[in-house]
C-alpha cells in the first residue's frame, strides 16, 4: 500500500476518536444514539481492520467485508434517525417507512455475510453493498429535497450530520456508477469513498466542536388592550390586598 492510500485509509481513526469523545462530552448519544453508534463502530472497525491488515491478506479481506456489513447497517440507521425519526417524525406512521430500514438491514446481513466468507462470491458481495449504497443515496436525496421543498429549518447539529452523510454517500454513488467498468477506473476513484468519509469525519468534528445554540424563543406581541386589562386586574388585586391589610 502506498503512503497516500495508508494516509487516506487510517486518517479517520484519530478524528473519530476525538469526535466520539466530544459527542460523549456534549451528551449527544441521548439526542442522536444511532449516529453515535455509527461513529463509535467506525472507530472500532478501523482498529480491527488495522489489526487484520497485519494478520494477512485473507484475514484482512474477510474482516473488511464483514465489518462493511455492520457499517452499512449503522449508516442506514443513522439516516433513518436523522430524517424519519427527527426531521419528519410523521413519516414513521407510514407502514412503508416503518419496515423499510429494518428490512434493509436484515437483507444486507443475510446476503452479504455468507458471501464475505467465500472468495468466489466477492462479486455478489460487492454488488450487493453498492446496490444498498445507492438506495441510501436515494433516501438522502429524497429527504434533503423534501426539506428544501417544505422550507424546513435545520439545526446546526442536524445540518452537520446530514452534510457528512451526503458527502460520504455521494462518493459511494460515484464509485458505484463507475465500478462495473473496472477497466476505466483510476486509482483516485478507488480511494474516493475513503476520502469522502475522511471529509465527512472532519465535517462532523467541526460541527460538534461548539455547543449548539438553543432555538430563539419567539416573542409574541401583546396588544394594548390586553396590557390595559392586565393593569386593571393588577390595580384591583393591589386594592384588595390593601383593604385586607387595613382590616387586619
Amino acid at each position: 500500500m502506498s503512503i497516500f492510500v495508508q494516509l487516506v485509509g487510517w486518517f479517520s481513526l484519530p478524528v473519530l476518536a476525538v469526535l466520539a469523545g466530544i459527542l460523549i462530552w456534549r451528551r449527544i448519544p441521548k439526542e442522536f444514539p444511532h449516529f453515535f453508534n455509527y461513529v463509535a463502530a467506525n472507530e472500532l472497525v478501523g482498529l480491527l481492520r488495522l489489526w487484520a491488515y497485519h494478520a494477512g491478506p485473507y484475514v484482512y479481506a474477510v474482516t473488511y467485508w464483514i465489518s462493511d456489513v455492520l457499517i452499512a447497517v449503522l449508516a442506514f440507521l443513522a439516516t433513518y434517525e436523522l430524517f424519519v425519526k427527527r426531521l419528519f417524525p410523521r413519516f414513521s406512521s407510514i407502514r412503508l417507512y416503518q419496515f423499510l430500514f429494518p428490512l434493509a438491514t436484515v437483507v444486507i446481513t443475510l446476503i452479504v455475510v455468507p458471501a464475505a466468507l467465500e472468495t468466489h462470491r466477492s462479486l455478489i458481495l460487492k454488488t450487493t453493498i453498492h446496490v444498498f449504497g445507492i438506495l441510501r443515496v436515494a433516501t438522502l436525496i429524497f429527504f434533503v429535497a423534501l426539506m428544501v421543498f417544505m422550507g424546513r429549518q435545520w439545526t446546526r447539529y442536524e445540518f452537520g450530520i446530514a452534510s457528512g452523510l451526503v458527502v460520504e454517500a455521494s462518493a459511494l454513488l460515484a464509485t458505484s456508477t463507475v465500478w462495473p467498468h473496472r477497466i476505466f477506473r483510476q486509482h483516485f476513484l478507488d480511494e474516493l469513498p475513503e476520502i469522502a468519509f475522511d471529509i465527512g469525519c472532519v465535517i462532523w468534528l467541526i460541527t460538534f466542536l461548539k455547543p449548539e445554540k438553543p432555538a430563539p424563543v419567539a416573542v409574541v406581541p401583546v396588544s394594548p388592550g390586553v396590557l390595559q386589562e392586565a393593569r386593571k386586574w393588577e390595580e384591583t388585586l393591589k386594592g384588595s390586598l390593601t383593604r385586607k391589610k387595613d382590616v387586619d
